[in-house]
This record gives C-alpha cells, sequence and structure tokens, in this order.
C-alpha cells in the first residue's frame, strides 16, 4: 500500500521550470495570461508557450518585465526573483557595493570567523575587497583590514611579501583562483576596471599573462610569520562561496587553520 501511494505522489512532482514557477507566480496573485501579457507588453500566447516550456530561455528584458508586473501586483521575494532568472538560465548581473555585501552578513555569521581560536579567516568579495576578518587575521596580516583590498595588499604592500613566507604560491594562485572566478560573471563591467587598477604591479601582469586558472577551494599549505613572535606559522587554508540570495558568486571566505610546522630543514611543500 505504501509503494503504491509513493507512486501516486511521485506523479504529482515535477522539475522546477521556468514555465511552471511564472505559473505559480501568477496564479499566486490571481493574474491572468491576458493582463500578465498586456502589462509585460507580450502576447498572451507568448504567456502560454513560457508556461508549458515551449520556451524556455526567454530574453533578459523580457523576464524582468515580467518580474516587474508581477511585482506591481505583489511585491516578488528577492529568493523567488532569483530562482526565476535561475531557471531562466539568466545570472544575477548586478553589481553589488562593498556596503551592500558587507550588510548581508549577519552577526551569527561574523561571530563564526571567531569561533576556532587562532583562526585566520575573514570574508571577501568576487574583487578581492575585505568585509570581515577574524581577531587573528588581524593580527597575522598587519596592514590589511576591513575595507581594504587583498590584491592591491598582496602585491602592493612590502608587509605582505615579509609577513606571507610562500608570497609566491600564494600570488599565483590568488591570481589564477581571479581569473576563474571572472570568467564565471560572463560580461560584467567590474574586471576590467578591477585589471586597470592592478595593472601597475608588474608581478600581477606576469602571473595573469600566463594564463593559469584554478577553481580549487583548497591552497596549498602556506608560512607566515608571525607578527609577535617572528617565527614561522603553517596554516591550511581553505577558500569557498557563501550563498548569497541577491548577490550570487559575490561573498566568499577564508579559513586558514594552524598545522604543524616541518622541523628545521624540511621544505614545505
Amino acid at each position: 500500500m505504501n509503494q503504491l501511494t509513493r507512486s501516486r505522489d511521485s506523479e504529482l512532482l515535477t522539475l522546477p521550470t521556468f514555465g511552471n514557477f511564472l505559473r505559480w507566480l501568477r496564479d499566486e496573485r490571481r493574474m491572468s495570461r491576458e493582463r500578465l501579457a498586456m502589462s509585460a507588453g507580450v502576447s498572451a500566447s507568448y504567456i502560454t508557450h513560457l508556461e508549458w516550456g515551449d520556451r524556455d530561455h526567454p530574453a533578459r528584458a523580457v523576464v524582468e518585465s515580467l518580474v516587474d508586473c508581477l511585482g506591481r501586483a505583489r511585491a516578488l521575494t528577492m529568493t523567488e526573483r532569483r530562482h526565476l532568472f535561475d531557471l531562466a538560465g539568466l545570472p544575477i548581473t548586478a553589481t553589488p557595493t562593498v556596503d551592500q555585501l558587507r550588510a548581508r552578513i549577519s552577526d551569527d555569521a561574523l561571530r563564526i570567523l571567531d569561533a576556532h581560536r587562532g583562526g585566520v579567516a575573514g570574508y571577501f568579495d568576487a574583487r578581492g575587497n575585505i568585509l570581515a576578518l577574524s581577531t587573528a587575521a588581524r593580527s597575522m596580516l598587519p596592514g590589511l583590514g576591513v575595507g581594504d583590498n587583498g590584491l592591491h595588499w598582496l602585491f602592493g604592500n612590502e608587509i605582505a611579501r615579509q609577513v606571507l613566507l610562500d608570497w609566491d604560491c600564494v600570488a599565483a594562485a590568488t591570481v589564477s583562483g581571479l581569473r576563474g572566478r571572472i570568467g564565471t560573471f560572463g560580461h560584467a563591467d567590474w574586471p576590467e576596471q578591477l585589471l586597470d587598477e592592478l595593472a601597475v604591479y608588474p608581478e600581477f601582469c606576469s602571473i595573469w599573462n600566463a594564463c593559469e586558472v584554478t577553481f580549487t577551494s583548497e591552497l596549498p599549505p602556506i608560512r607566515l610569520r608571525e607578527s609577535t613572535t617572528a617565527l614561522p606559522v603553517g596554516l591550511s587554508v581553505q577558500v569557498f562561496d557563501v550563498d548569497v540570495v541577491d548577490y550570487p558568486g559575490w561573498l566568499r571566505a577564508f579559513v586558514g587553520t594552524r598545522r604543524d610546522f616541518p622541523a628545521a630543514g624540511v621544505s614545505v611543500r
């Protein structure tokens, strides 16, 4: 009996599509196809084709118009808007400010940074702007603070070379990761502006022109010189995305945990 019930229930389950979600949004607002079509500047038959899946990939202008019309009846949540654009195969293209992204980091997320004693952790955006740092990160990365740009610190601040004993490794991983990250955003204005700023650093240009690309979330083990003792500290560093509904792909985090440092004469690979 249970197997029969599950079988019948499964017949009601459908994968999310642009069309069925559009229809759900329209039905929730008790809008007819004709009313939505008139408001959006398209034909009622076109709305029908969208909802039945005959046209799966509407143009961005069409989706924006539909969202605007549906929103006038009742505002869409950011989650609903994001889901509709995702189903249309259209990435959200808005470029957030640093303040907008920082406002998306909850108090609990900020407290997590210091949850692991001595952990070097922080939040940053796709452009390398620092949004938050743990207490340990502020101590072990002198000259780098909230509101600064990590790429400019890495290539333009001599302190970075003094602190990062594996500066070459970190620089190569950072630039190759940036190249991969830029590719995920498609056509946007901010990458060109960022590259124009970073072009003043010869080391950056040399690494960038090597065209290496990485998407890994884990960096090779690195060594930092502790500011208080001047002794080297080994770190295992992971970098990962933090999903923000209205700005997907923009918020990232890094977490560095201390690891045993090799004895003298043993290299770190």
